[in-house]
């Protein structure tokens, strides 16, 4: 916010996934309003447009149950969902939260002189995508810049590896995680990015971390749990008397293999949906 308030008070644009969880505890959404409420210096709109970790269930209809949807009914943030939204008619943003694919807007048609359309996208892109990756695993951000010609900027979230895209002065920005959350983001620095539209160009500015925090042993710790994660997915598919009620068989299964209190409440949770 205070990169906001040091450029003219541009708009922030998140593409998803502010937070790790849909549910965020009360101490750390009482921390990030006072902060949004600290408007000494000022600072630019914030326009999130929600990522499947926003979501309950990853459900878009539950936003309104979310801490997200907190944020939103407290009119620090605007939520994009799916009407495109007019700022300073100088911007026209273009909405597209998880599930919802990028599409054709008519923006090519629409702009007059000086206005700028932008897609503000949570779908899985990736850097360099082989033909065909598109199905199901992702689509090619020059793939997009191709196929949707209409927009100035694209912006997307969900990869959390950092890339910037170019054609013919239009781009595709996807920043990447604001957070190294992973062993394998050892190397990763986080950042966020300035869009000079006029100039067709991003910059970006990269936020300060603790270089120690990850570890070789943190990558060890991790292949262990994906090794464990593994196990409970293959005692799952083995084994026992087959019933033909998902329910009981997933009953079944926790009664004779452990897991964590956590992950029964999420599986009973997905299951009531």
């Amino acid at each position: 916010m205070g990169l906001s308030a040091e450029n003219g008070l541009c708009p922030i644009l998140i593409a998803g996934d502010l937070g790790q969880d849909d549910q965020w505890p009360n101490w750390l959404l009482e921390k990030f309003l006072v902060s949004l409420g600290d408007t000494e210096k000022g600072r630019g709109d914030i326009f999130v447009v929600p990522g499947q970790h926003d979501l309950p269930n990853h459900n878009l209809e539950m936003l309104e149950k979310s801490a997200l949807g907190v944020l939103g009914a407290s009119g620090f943030i605007y939520i994009l969902t799916d009407r495109e939204f007019y700022y300073r008619e100088e911007f026209i943003l273009h909405p597209f939260p998880y599930g919802k694919k990028i599409e054709n807007c008519g923006s090519y048609q629409k702009k007059k002189n000086g206005q700028y359309a932008v897609a503000i996208s949570h779908q899985l892109v990736l850097e360099n995508a082989p033909q065909g990756w598109e199905q199901g695993k992702g689509i090619s951000g020059m793939r997009l810049l191709e196929q949707f010609p209409e927009y100035d900027l694209i912006l997307t979230g969900d990869n959390h590896k950092p890339f910037v895209i170019e054609r013919d002065g239009r781009l595709l920005v996807n920043p990447g995680s604001m957070m190294r959350s992973s062993a394998d983001q050892i190397s990763h620095r986080p950042r966020v990015y300035l869009w000079y539209a006029g100039e067709r160009r991003v910059e970006p500015v990269y936020l300060p971390i603790k270089r120690n925090v990850l570890s070789r042993e943190h990558i060890e710790q991790e292949k262990a749990r994906e090794a464990r994660m593994d196990a409970f997915v293959a005692s799952v598919k083995s084994g026992g008397e087959i019933k033909l009620s998902f329910e009981d068989n997933m009953t079944d299964h926790l009664r004779e293999n452990s897991a964590p209190k956590r992950t029964e409440e999420k599986i009973w949770e997905a299951m009531r949906v």
